[in-house]
C-alpha cells in the first residue's frame, strides 16, 4: 500500500431510524431541537417528563371466537358502505366480498353448531340476522341507482 491509502480515513454512519430505546431518531431530534429554541420554565418536572420514554400501548387482548365474528362483521359492515374511515372519501361498496363475509360467518355457525358457549352461539346468530338485513338494504339502494 502506498502511504497515501494508509493516510486515508474510515468513516461510519449510523443510518438506524430507532434509537436503542426505541425512539424515532426524528422525534429525538425536534425534541432537541423545540428545548433548545424554547427557554426553559425552571420547572425540573416538566423537564424530566419531556426526557421520559413515551408510553407504549398495551397489546391487544388474545383473539377469541367472539372477537374473531366480531372482526368478520365489521369487515362486512365496512365492504357494505356503512362503516366510514374518518377523513377518507366515501366507502365503496363491494356487495360481493359482503356476501362472501356474511356467507364465511354462516358456515362458521354451521360448522360449529353445538361447540359453542350460549354466549358465542347468540352473538354469531345476532350478527348474521344484521348483516344480513344490512345486506338486503344495501342491494335494494344499489338497485335503485
Amino acid at each position: 500500500m502506498d502511504e497515501s491509502e494508509q493516510d486515508q480515513e474510515f468513516k461510519v454512519t449510523d443510518r438506524r431510524r430507532f434509537t436503542p430505546e426505541g425512539e424515532s431518531k426524528e422525534q429525538r431530534a425536534d425534541k432537541e431541537k423545540k428545548s433548545t429554541t424554547e427557554p426553559s420554565t425552571g420547572d425540573a418536572a416538566e423537564e424530566h417528563a419531556e426526557q421520559e420514554e413515551p408510553k407504549r400501548e398495551e397489546p391487544p387482548p388474545p383473539l377469541d371466537f367472539t372477537g374473531f365474528v366480531v372482526s368478520l362483521s365489521h369487515t362486512a359492515l365496512f365492504q357494505l358502505g356503512l362503516i366510514k374511515i374518518p377523513g377518507g372519501a366515501e366507502p365503496k361498496k363491494d356487495l360481493q366480498g359482503a356476501r362472501q363475509t356474511i356467507d364465511l360467518l354462516a358456515l362458521l355457525e354451521e360448522k360449529t353448531k353445538g361447540n359453542l358457549t350460549e354466549q358465542e352461539a347468540k352473538i354469531l346468530k345476532e350478527s348474521l340476522f344484521q348483516l344480513r338485513m344490512a345486506f338486503v338494504e344495501s342491494s335494494k339502494m344499489t338497485d335503485r341507482m
